[in-house]
């Protein structure tokens, strides 16, 4: 029978397949498993996309409660009425709709582990209400009067930085201080060393997803990507890498697929001017479509100056004409 150990070191095997294991987040690992054993409160804090709930499902799942479900709440996708009864639940008759006594997520949770995500999403009264749930573990049903006692692990996660929200009010003091520690997950700025092992990871994962078999990725072409400054941290990283395969092409007379500099520069191009103007655009292009919709986003971001799209999209004056010739 497998033993506590060995489930342990194969649920850090599987998160290090899913997240890398350079010396940034090998260290947050070290650091998740200290206190998965406990039963105290823990705040993550991250920006958008570093997998803040990959992360939080290991903790969970080397915790003595990882053989129940983990029960997960995103605090950002309800409204200041529905939250409070998605938290505690509510008795018949409580509001409008409430047509039957219903349980919320910390009375299901009871025994196991409950995930606040978006945590900094929660309106000051209702984090008032939720710090008082972590001090006793017992709450009220909306429109009830009775006391429900529980036995839950209470681990949350936001995407902005919790001492400023504390200074600008939005988040209590109080509240932030209940838990035991705080965690911060790096982001890919301090991950260098795991670069090689997410471009490998997606590059190959995009190829069979998209049915291109072969593909690989040369030298130069990594070495911008690992320069390139990523906002949208693996989750941003993951969708490019989808792009990119999704536009390369097979070499001529060869059935492989070979992401070179000149790709990787011309949908870096389309990724900065995407981001600055906010546009969306479909994975479905052609290398042609590709190209020409990074010169003509280019071409508006420097005003119609055809010089200054060439250094933007960092090409040569040759492939511009080319390009342009091809209209």
């Amino acid at each position: 029978m497998e033993n506590q150990a060995d489930r342990r070191q194969a649920a850090r095997k599987q998160i290090e397949g899913i997240m890398g294991k350079g010396k940034a987040i090998r260290n947050m690992f070290d650091l998740v498993e200290l206190y998965a054993e406990q039963n105290c409160p823990i705040l993550f804090e991250g920006e958008t996309g570093v997998g803040k709930k990959e992360i939080v499902a290991y903790l969970h799942s080397i915790s003595p409660r990882g053989d129940k479900e983990m029960v997960t709440i995103d605090c950002g996708t309800l409204s200041e009425s529905l939250i409070e009864a998605e938290l505690f639940g509510c008795k018949k008759g409580a509001y409008t709709g409430a047509d039957r006594d219903r349980i919320g997520k910390f009375e299901a949770a009871n025994g196991s582990t409950l995930f606040l995500d978006n945590i900094n999403c929660l309106s000051l009264s209702m984090q008032h209400k939720f710090l008082n749930v972590i001090e006793d573990q017992e709450f009220r049903r909306v429109g009830d009067n009775t006391l429900i006692k529980v036995d839950v692990r209470i681990i949350a996660a936001g995407n902005e930085i919790f001492k400023d929200l504390i200074e600008e009010n939005r988040f209590r003091e109080d509240l932030y201080y209940r838990f035991v520690e705080k965690i911060k997950i790096p982001n890919l700025t301090v991950r260098q060393e795991d670069m090689d092992f997410f471009i490998d990871k997606f590059v190959k994962e995009k190829a069979i997803e998209l049915g291109k078999k072969g593909v690989s990725i040369d030298a130069e072409a990594k070495k911008l990507l690992k320069n390139h400054s990523w906002q949208g941290n693996v989750r941003q990283f993951e969708n490019f890498i989808h792009h990119i395969v999704t536009c390369v092409k097979q070499v001529e007379n060869s059935k492989n697929y070979i992401i070179d500099e000149e790709l990787v520069k011309t949908c870096l191009a389309e990724e900065l001017v995407i981001e600055k103007h906010k546009a969306i655009f479909d994975n479905d292009f052609t290398m042609e479509t590709a190209k020409k919709r990074a010169m003509e986003r280019a071409l508006e971001e420097t005003d119609g100056n055809v010089q200054e799209a060439i250094a933007l999209l960092q090409i040569s004056n040759k492939t511009y004409y080319n390009l342009k010739n091809n209209d």
